[in-house]
């Protein structure tokens, strides 16, 4: 009767301490759903007056490493390099895991022309608790050797 109640717990034990995730790594729809924040960052950056509407784009983990004057400033010397004529989406990454363990990461580098200048730019992107993905990471690289 012993060995019937242990094995029953232990049974009982693994189950509840299993994690039942699916995991996808670089599907089209997931590609979609990061390139909407990415275009709409751009859109505004180009068009847009209001510089709210772009912090609205980056989460709260950016925020925490990065305050709005450092953003303000990266955007401000960005705009110097040149406007944005034309961005292309040169390497992507995604995983979505969903069950018990849930997350949404994204990874977008873009070639970005500005006026006569080129920059290689970063995003990093989250869904965060309210399942809106934002940007937590953005980085603009500029090959100065090629001045």
């Amino acid at each position: 009767m012993k060995s019937k109640l242990l094995l029953l717990f232990t049974a009982f034990f693994l189950l509840v301490s299993c994690n039942f995730n699916q995991i996808y790594k670089n599907r089209e729809s997931d590609k979609a759903d990061g390139e909407k924040i990415t275009q709409k960052f751009y859109w505004e950056f180009k068009h847009g007056g209001n510089q709210e509407d772009i912090y609205k784009l980056f989460g709260e983990k950016f925020f925490s490493v990065t305050n709005k004057e450092k953003l303000v400033e990266l955007l401000n010397i960005t705009g110097q390099i040149g406007p944005v004529q034309e961005y292309n989406l040169s390497k992507w990454q995604t995983l979505v895991v969903k069950g018990s363990n849930p997350k949404s990461e994204y990874l977008f580098t873009y070639d970005v022309k500005r006026g006569t200048e080129k920059t290689q730019e970063i995003f990093t992107m989250e869904k965060d608790k309210n399942g809106i993905i934002k940007i937590v990471g953005y980085h603009v690289n500029q090959d100065l050797l090629n001045k």
